[in-house]
């Protein structure tokens, strides 16, 4: 919610920022409207005049090679005579300063050559000088700039021949002045081309020779670099096939570093994204563009937009094209100023209006910030009364003495409900005490049954582990009976007792006040006493267990013995089972379950891929509250179990000697095959 005060001075403010805007606007894109069009003037004119000025710059080569064709053909100046030739194109040579050489090449392999070199101390211009009778030789000369002898040299080693280069083969097959396509000088380095033009004798005898000038036209790029277009633009002669001809920079010109096959840079290789952009924007591409053609365009570059304009050279002979590009920040750069200006006074114009505004909304708004600040007192509950200001205008005063009357029964209804109030706090406090009891007592309920639902759920596990594990057994005793019996009463008679013997080492694990190791060993193991086949050892001192210790060892053991039945030692006839045990010390036992098993061991056991049983998970649990450890070592001859036990005797119950039971004492009950048994 604004206050009246920021409103009425954002309505000034803003009335006066509108009128300004709209007539910043209209000024503002009316003039850049006009500049826009200015810059495509500019760009227009720029690639015409660098047209005309490649056209004159080129076109006194025409005029140079037919003269020197025809002077070639007729009696004032025959080829024959080099020397003269040789004096006539040093001459054309220093009238014109844009001719980097001219030459003149025979049907039969002979060639001069005049050109411009400083590579030897004192000489301006050198000769090359190709004889092919009566023994071909390549000799070189250096004149000084008055076409004067300053050295001389052989290079018959060079293999040039003036007929395969492409100026002779076009010359030759053409009537007309040819010209070459641009390329990079191998002696200069720098771009030119070639003008050429065959020597004649007579439409009969056909081709003497082709006269020839080299051109160096880096000029371009010298006269591209002092033009100036706007700031930032500039102007580029490209060729249609994307090679840079020329360009402000001549650097760029040249391709391919060092090496001695450099090439015209192409647009996209060079360092100038307005131009390849500009080339790029152009509908059909270079190729579409006829002579003397002009194309106006607009692009980005740089993340700014450009004005560029794209001209044909007029002359088919030189496929070239001048491509301008000027940005548009370089145009709208002086109204971008003046807007920025205006932009300026309008801040003025603005802060000042605000001012005013405010000025004349505090003394409007001064009442009724003084009644919104009594509504607040209100909204707080603090409903006493303070001293307003006079309000000069009727509505506010009415307001005035109305907030006083509110505040008046507002005082009064607060203390009835500051008394209410209390009552409800009281009642509440007493709902809350009883919650509280209610909680804690759902608490202590909740806490019994979830230990409840986890004994019982163990307990579920254990009975579910120990029944299937008593259905394994008693198939397996069963089974082992039928073995030796000849009569089914006989293997009744046998099962039953293993069975009986099975329910009292079952029997011994449970609720035992304490017992020795050896008795609880052999009950576990009574029930597979006496089966043929099976070899069964004990043997250890005597150790008494303590009552606590009783059940977890004996579930340990029962453990190892429902294993040995189902997978190990006692599933099949052969198998060997020995229970050692001895004192190491300190109160503990050592307790080593060793059982050989004639069928082999699982691969899936053999590489600890199988999953954790229950059992495994009861003797880890066994073994935790013996505070022992338990070492299982599987391979393939059998397994091998190390129960390390701590203080399993109790205080004074350690051994004695002569005290104890000895693990060796016969059983209870058993007959003579079972004692042999034991020890077999």
């Amino acid at each position: 919610m604004w206050s009246f005060r920021t409103v009425l001075t954002t309505a000034l403010v803003g009335l006066q920022v509108a009128a300004l805007l709209a007539v910043l606007t209209l000024t503002y894109f009316a003039s850049q409207n006009v500049l826009l069009a200015y810059a495509e003037k500019l760009t227009e004119r720029v690639a015409r005049d660098t047209t005309t000025f490649t056209e004159n710059f080129l076109d006194p080569a025409d005029d140079a090679a037919a003269l020197s064709q025809r002077l070639a053909e007729s009696a004032v100046l025959g080829t024959a005579d080099r020397a003269a030739l040789e004096r006539y194109f040093y001459e054309v040579l220093r009238s014109r300063t844009d001719f980097a050489g001219i030459f003149y090449g025979a049907a039969d392999g002979a060639f001069t050559f005049v050109s411009r070199d400083d590579s030897v101390e004192g000489a301006a211009y050198r000769i090359k000088r190709i004889e092919m009778a009566p023994v071909r030789s390549v000799e070189l000369r250096y004149m000084d700039s008055e076409f004067r002898p300053v050295s001389s040299r052989t290079d018959n080693a060079d293999p040039y021949d003036p007929r395969t280069r492409p100026w002779y083969v076009e010359a030759r097959a053409s009537d007309e002045v040819v010209w070459t396509d641009p390329y990079i000088f191998f002696s200069s380095q720098r771009p030119g081309i070639t003008v050429a033009k065959a020597v004649r004798d007579d439409e009969r005898l056909g081709i003497r020779g082709a006269v020839g000038i080299d051109i160096e036209i880096d000029a371009l790029s010298a006269f591209l670099g002092g033009l100036e277009v706007g700031e930032r633009g500039s102007a580029a002669i490209v060729a249609q096939s994307g090679d840079v001809i020329a360009h402000p920079r001549p650097s760029l010109v040249s391709a391919g570093g060092d090496q001695p096959t450099q090439r015209f840079a192409k647009v996209t290789e060079v360092n100038d994204p307005a131009l390849a952009e500009a080339v790029a924007s152009l509908p059909g591409g270079l190729e579409s563009l006829q002579p003397g053609e002009t194309r106006l365009t607009r692009f980005s570059a740089g993340g700014e937009s450009w004005r560029g304009a794209v001209r044909r050279l007029a002359a088919s002979r030189t496929p070239w094209v001048v491509v301008t590009t000027l940005p548009e920040s370089d145009i709208l750069g002086p109204i971008h100023r003046v807007r920025n200006i205006a932009l300026a006074v309008l801040v003025a114009v603005a802060a000042a209006t605000a001012g005013i505004g405010v000025l004349l909304a505090r003394a409007v708004t001064k009442p009724i910030k003084a009644l919104a600040t009594q509504a607040g007192r209100i909204s707080e509950g603090n409903f006493e009364d303070v001293p307003l200001p006079p309000m000069r205008i009727r509505e506010l005063d009415d307001t005035r003495r109305a907030m006083r009357r509110a505040t008046s029964w507002l005082r009064e209804r607060r203390r009835e409900n500051e008394a209410l109030t209390g009552e409800l706090r009281e009642a509440g406090r007493v709902l809350e005490r009883r919650v509280d009891e209610r909680t804690k007592e759902l608490a202590a309920a909740n806490r019994e049954l979830e230990v409840a639902n986890g004994n019982s759920n163990m307990l579920a596990h254990e009975l579910d582990h120990r029944v299937k594990n008593l259905f394994a057994i008693t198939s397996s005793l069963v089974a082992l009976a039928a073995r030796t019996a000849t009569t089914p009463e006989e293997v009744a008679t046998a099962a039953r007792g293993r069975i009986n013997a099975l329910a009292r080492a079952h029997a011994s694990t449970k609720e035992a006040k304490e017992g020795t190791l050896a008795a609880i060993v052999r009950s576990v193991l009574e029930p597979y006493v006496g089966l043929d086949g099976f070899r069964l050892s004990v043997e250890g001192e005597p150790v008494t267990i303590c009552g606590a210790n009783v059940t977890p060892i004996g579930l340990i053991l029962y453990e190892l013995a429902t294993n040995a039945a189902k997978y190990g030692a006692l599933r099949a006839s052969g198998g060997t089972l020995s229970v050692v045990w001895r004192r190491i010390g300190g109160g503990a036992v050592e307790l080593v379950w060793a059982e050989s098993p004639t069928e082999p061991i699982g691969k899936e056991l053999l590489a600890g891929s199988a999953p954790k049983g229950f059992g495994s998970m009861v003797v880890d649990a066994m073994a935790t509250r013996l505070e022992a450890t338990v070492q299982r070592h599987l391979t393939p001859e059998g397994l091998r179990v190390i129960l390390t036990m701590q203080q399993l005797e109790e205080a004074g119950d350690a051994h004695r000697p002569g005290s104890g039971v000895d693990p060796m004492a016969e059983p209870s009950r058993g007959d003579a095959s079972r004692r042999a048994a034991w020890t077999a």
